[in-house]
């Protein structure tokens, strides 16, 4: 089993943070002297973030109006995140899937295949969208639990802004994951 250093960041760093807000939750207060325990249990939690942020995909993609790829391949584009070649590539995959009226996902799978038989920066663009998804996810929980616990002070609601500035940079995290796919597709079929 090989651990990337990312892989282990990925976990750790939502892992600690959701820990110090159920430490918070709790009532209990950060002992330095247990903190091999902690980065097991942050560790852990930042697995488990990382599963749930998969399982709530859908929900986000919901927040977002619609999959990030399937958008791409309509055309259809956010701020920040200009894709300009959307109809050459859905003809290019179309054309590919030798299947009638293939659906987006399916499209958008062919066009991951493609793009991992060579060396590229995909999968940079993955690891950073899967991050931002568990921080999204962890940001979302961690607010909840605060203002549960301390709904009577006012300063906790401001890890509202906090949860909509994490929500679009994921969202951009996204479409930037989706447009290399499709921009690495395109450039391997006009070699």
């Amino acid at each position: 089993m090989n651990f990337k250093a990312y892989d282990i960041f990925s976990s750790l760093i939502p892992g600690f943070l959701l820990l110090l807000v159920v430490l918070d939750y709790l009532g209990l207060k950060f002992d330095v002297n247990l903190i091999v325990a902690y980065t097991a249990v942050a560790f852990l939690f930042g697995y488990l973030l990382n599963s749930i942020s998969s399982w709530l995909e859908d929900f986000y993609y919901f927040t977002w109006n619609g999959k990030p790829s399937d958008r791409l391949l309509d055309g259809k584009d956010i701020w920040k995140v200009r894709f300009y070649h959307a109809e050459k590539v859905k003809d290019l995959l179309i054309a590919e899937a030798n299947k009638k009226n293939p659906s987006k996902g399916e499209l958008f799978s062919i066009a991951k295949q493609n793009c991992n038989l060579s060396d590229n920066r995909v999968e940079d663009f993955n690891s950073a969208y899967a991050f931002s998804r568990a921080l999204l996810t962890c940001v979302l929980f961690g607010c909840v639990f605060l203002i549960i616990k301390h709904y009577f002070d006012w300063r906790y609601y401001l890890s509202i802004p906090l949860l909509i500035v994490v929500w679009l940079r994921c969202k951009q995290r996204a479409y930037f994951y989706a447009r290399e796919v499709l921009s690495n597709y395109l450039t391997s079929k006009q070699k």
